[in-house]
């Protein structure tokens, strides 16, 4: 089953009870309110319909490619105010629309789901068994926007029925919200309400989908043994594999694969998005996020290190993940250099890059070449990589460092498209720190994960000073340099660790109140 991404309007959550549907779902309802509500409520379909509904709130484009743009591995270009950007320079505020925006997108989801929740026992005839499942999937949603907004804000509003429309709403303790989401995700595990796999119905939520988010909402708060004992039962399941094929991962070809345990799935050749938005001029895109040296220089080397050509024996991950300047791009080859005659040249025009990378990453030019504007690549938000480097990052800061961390970090470096040597033994913890986290940088670059990493981490001021981007041969100098646009970006560890509450919903309700230091 295909979900279509579409856009909906702010939503404050006080006014989250106005309504279950927007006409922007596309499903041909009754208009909503509470006289619908009475009649909506009767058949399987009604509950299938209310639960598609949720998963068009799940994470796209703006969390999963350009969430990246905002740490220290990656630049998210200027574009007006209320932007990304703003978080990556560390100017955003309360009134950041983009910041706002995926508020309301979360709270959205749970009202959908609350509202699933309160009424689908309502539906007398039916499949039981397929309503328990809906039931499954709604709290398995509701529990990934409880983790990202707590992720995200910390301590927030834990709402778990519709909203009256004069219902104010405080903050919950974010360890509270925590506890409920891995309360609620073992409810569904042990309930197995939840299938292994779909063989119609792809892209909805599975059992492994469950564990597997269960992992990380432990792991984003040191919570090491729930999470080591989470991600060992996905992999426990036997049903997930790494894609042999790093770089078509990404692609149409990898979709659906044995890696992915949970996406966003987009239509084919619908309503979807841009192919080349976040990709080079040259093929008709725009470099609104882009790597920045500071990844480069995360990237180890299958062979010597050569000085002359430091992009010789790298990582192939490198080159799966970024244009650079002498790559094949389409039937031409990119070129950013401030004197290259391309429409990649760096800053030559607002579509250009910024410093010089670009994303290929996500990238699928043969396939959507000839129109860009439909591109449906879906978006990964959890796969099997992650599981195993959640796993092995677990059991080395509980320090229980043995065979299987070994293991699970070389297979993640060992698939065969990238073939990187294998760590050798006899690593201590420190050091094994050092690896994991270089080893997450490069293998999940630009799949929304490094924000949280960085904040789990406590290592935001890693991105504060002037942004250098690509990496050259400065022909008059005859010495190697980085491309730097002068933008120097800040980082207050007293705030910015957390997002802002979103200034419009302070207005609307009395007893939110704002993080510290806003």
């Amino acid at each position: 089953m295909k979900f279509i991404n579409k856009t909906i309007k702010y939503i404050g959550l006080s006014y989250l009870a106005l309504g279950m549907f927007s006409c922007d779902q596309g499903l041909d309802l009754v208009p909503p309110g509470q006289v619908s509500e009475l009649i909506y409520w009767q058949q399987e379909k009604d509950a299938n319909l209310a639960v598609n509904g949720i998963y068009a709130e799940l994470d796209g484009q703006l969390m999963v490619k350009e969430l990246d743009g905002a740490t220290d591995i990656g630049f998210r270009a200027p574009s007006g105010p209320g932007s990304l950007h703003d978080v990556t320079m560390g100017s955003f505020d309360p009134v950041n629309a983009a910041i706002g925006s995926q508020w309301d997108r979360y709270y959205r989801g749970i009202q959908r789901a609350n509202n699933v929740l309160a009424n689908i026992d309502r539906i007398e005839q039916g499949d039981q068994e397929l309503l328990s499942r809906y039931k499954a999937e709604a709290r398995f949603l509701r529990a990934f926007f409880y983790t990202q907004l707590s992720s995200l804000w910390g301590d927030v509003p834990l709402i778990l029925e519709p909203l009256e429309i004069t219902d104010q709403i405080g903050r919950t303790a974010k360890s509270e919200v925590v506890d409920f989401v891995i309360a609620e995700l073992d409810q569904i595990i042990q309930g197995s309400q939840l299938p292994l796999s779909y063989t119609q119905e792809v892209g909805r939520a599975t059992l492994g989908a469950a564990i597997a988010l269960k992992a990380r909402v432990a792991y984003r708060n040191e919570r090491y043994a729930v999470a080591r004992d989470a991600s060992k039962a996905v992999m426990d399941l036997g049903i997930y594999e790494l894609y042999p094929d790093y770089g078509k991962l990404f692609n149409y070809a990898g979709q659906n694969s044995s890696e992915v345990i949970f996406d966003r799935q987009y239509a084919v050749g619908g309503d979807t998005y841009n192919a080349f938005s976040f990709s080079a001029a040259s093929i008709g895109g725009g470099s609104v996020v882009e790597p920045i040296h500071n990844l480069f220089l995360k990237y180890g080397y299958k062979g010597p290190k050569n000085p002359n050509n430091p992009f010789e024996n790298i990582d192939p991950r490198w080159n799966f993940t970024t244009y650079y300047t002498g790559q094949p791009i389409g039937t031409s080859t990119f070129n950013s250099l401030p004197d290259s005659p391309t429409a990649d040249r760096v800053r030559s025009s607002e579509f250009s890059t910024v410093n010089g990378y670009n994303l290929k990453k996500w990238v699928d030019f043969e396939a959507d070449g000839t129109n860009p504007n439909t591109g449906s690549i879906n978006m990964i938000l959890i796969r099997y990589a992650d599981v195993l480097l959640m796993y092995a990052e677990s059991k080395i800061e509980l320090n229980e460092i043995d065979d299987s961390v070994y293991e699970a970090i070389n297979r993640v470096r060992q698939r065969p498209t990238v073939d990187m040597p294998p760590i050798e033994t006899g690593k201590t913890q420190e050091e094994f720190r050092a690896i994991i986290r270089d080893e997450r940088a490069v293998e999940l670059a630009f799949e929304g994960l490094r924000l949280y990493d960085m904040n789990r981490w406590k290592i935001g001021e890693d991105k504060i000073g002037t942004v250098e981007g690509l990496y050259y041969l400065n022909e008059a100098s005859g010495e190697w340099e980085t491309i730097t646009s002068g933008l120097t970006r800040t980082f207050r560890p007293e705030r910015d660790y957390l997002w802002p509450i979103p200034q419009a919903e302070i207005d609307i309700n009395d007893n939110m109140t704002q993080n510290p230091n806003y």
